[in-house]
C-alpha cells in the first residue's frame, strides 16, 4: 500500500511546555521538501504517548498541512484497545490517510490477544494500517 520514506516525526514543544506548531512546521517542511512519501504524526518512542488525545489531534492537523497531499498517519500506542479504538476514530474523522499502531506498551499479551487488539483497531478507525 504504503511505500517509499515515511519518517516519524518529533513534536516541538515552547520554553514553557506547549506544543510548538510554529517550530513543527518549519521541521515537517524540510522533510516534505527532502521528498519524504508520508509522514507520521506523534510517533511511539518519543513524547506521542505523553501528549492526550486533543493535543495528538492537533499534531495530526498540523502535519497535514505540512504534508503537501502526502499521506499522514497517526500513531496510536495506547495501553488499552479502548482508548486505541477512541483515538483511531477521531484520526478517522481527522481525516487521517491511517494509523500507524503499536501494540500495547504496558501489557504483555500472547498472539492471540495482541492481533484482537489490532484488528480492534484498525476496524475502529476504518483506515489502512501500518504495523
Amino acid at each position: 500500500m504504503w511505500q517509499g520514506v515515511y519518517p516519524a516525526l518529533t513534536t516541538k514543544f515552547t520554553e514553557d511546555d506547549r506544543l510548538d506548531f510554529e517550530e513543527m512546521e518549519r521541521c515537517f517542511k524540510i522533510l516534505v521538501d527532502a521528498g519524504v512519501d508520508g509522514l507520521i504524526a506523534c510517533g511511539s518512542l518519543g513524547e506521542g504517548p505523553m501528549l492526550n488525545h486533543d493535543e495528538r489531534i492537533d499534531v495530526l492537523k498540523a502535519v497535514q498541512q505540512a504534508a503537501a497531499g502526502r499521506p499522514t498517519l497517526l500513531t496510536i500506542c495506547e495501553p488499552g484497545t479502548r482508548e486505541a479504538c477512541r483515538l483511531a476514530e477521531r484520526a478517522a474523522r481527522e481525516g487521517a490517510s491511517g494509523l500507524m499502531i503499536v501494540p500495547s506498551p504496558i501489557y504483555f499479551t500472547n498472539r492471540d490477544e495482541t492481533i484482537a487488539n489490532l484488528k480492534a483497531i484498525a476496524a475502529a478507525g476504518d483506515l489502512p494500517v501500518m504495523i
